[in-house]
């Protein structure tokens, strides 16, 4: 395991950022619905907004991939519950975590091979948005391949809800690459999350 996971200042880090992605979560689907719960047989289906990654792309440009994988394990449990085990859906309640954290995985590795903590802040948008796709496929595939014979969904119908979770998710990720790109012009930020790993 990285020796950024073993620190305690590294285990705090992904506390921090795990919790802080929660609460994210929930604020932002919470306050940005954008399709109510729609009954689909056994399960139900919204979509809203979720901010999550935010954390979880902090978490990954500072500490790498390891520790960005695990934020947005841990980050990704309100969605989880709100997307997928409150609506009967235990796919994407077990599932959507696993996402969640393959995108975290990715943007540290990408982020690392870039040098984005001290430049190339403009670099952001794209980054996150391409740090994404793991996760778009992985979706797509929880959609088409294993709900529909789970919960006798058609294809199509699946299909569909999966091209309107995927375009949501990557309307997001340029707003977060936005964010990220104005944090790291605060040095205190930078200094701060920069304290934890030096």
């Amino acid at each position: 395991m990285s020796p950024k996971v073993r620190s305690a200042k590294g285990v705090v880090f992904i506390a921090i950022m795990g919790a802080l992605g929660n609460v994210l979560s929930l604020l932002s689907i919470t306050v940005m619905p954008l399709v109510p719960s729609i009954p689909l047989g056994p399960i139900s289906i919204s979509i809203a907004l979720d901010m999550s990654h935010l954390a979880t792309f902090i978490a990954a440009l500072f500490g790498g991939p390891v520790v960005g994988g695990l934020t947005g394990m841990i980050g990704g449990l309100i969605a989880a519950f709100q997307f997928g085990f409150s609506k009967g859906n235990f796919v994407t309640g077990f599932g959507l975590p696993i996402g969640k954290a393959m995108t975290g995985v990715a943007a540290g590795l990408i982020m690392n091979a870039f040098g984005l903590v001290n430049r190339r802040r403009l670099l952001m948008v794209p980054v996150t948005v391409v740090a994404y796709l793991p996760e778009a496929v992985y979706t797509a595939l929880l959609f088409i391949a294993v709900l529909p014979p789970f919960f006798g969904l058609s294809v199509w119908l699946a299909s569909l809800i999966a091209a309107q979770i995927v375009a949501k998710a990557f309307v997001e990720m340029v707003i977060m690459g936005l964010i990220l790109a104005a944090l790291l012009k605060n040095q205190g930020f930078t200094n701060y999350a920069k304290g934890f790993f030096g």
